[in-house]
């Protein structure tokens, strides 16, 4: 063997030291895929839970409006109906809290994009 063949197999890695760095950046691309998976599903959580809320939040407003005419056609009627007056401002409550909820989840977002930087 002649001497430079030597001094190029002294000088080049061994073969499992190019079997660490490929596994590295393996594990590097992998930890960054994973991160990127779950801040993407948690982006389209708080989207998910935002529409839900919104849906649940309408729909108590519509049972209340609901509720509130039921009411004035028993009172029409004659019957009294001071009891059951709680139930639409019970549902409207309701309604806002779902709107507050709303409001921290689209909140929590903008906060949450606007401390990742570009």
């Amino acid at each position: 063997m002649s001497a430079a063949a030597v001094g190029l197999a002294a000088a080049a890695p061994p073969a499992m030291a190019w079997l660490w760095w490929v596994l590295a950046a393996g594990a590097a691309f992998a930890a960054s895929a994973l991160a990127g998976w779950r801040w993407g599903a948690r982006r389209a959580s708080r989207a998910r839970l935002a529409a839900r809320a919104d849906r649940n939040g309408r729909e108590l407003l519509r049972i209340a409006d609901e509720i509130e005419a039921y009411l004035a056609q028993r009172q029409g009627e004659g019957a009294s109906v001071l009891a059951q007056r709680h139930w639409p401002r019970q549902c409207r409550r309701l309604a806002l809290e779902h709107l507050d909820c709303i409001n921290r989840l689209m909140l929590e977002g903008l906060m949450l994009d606007s401390a990742t930087p570009d």
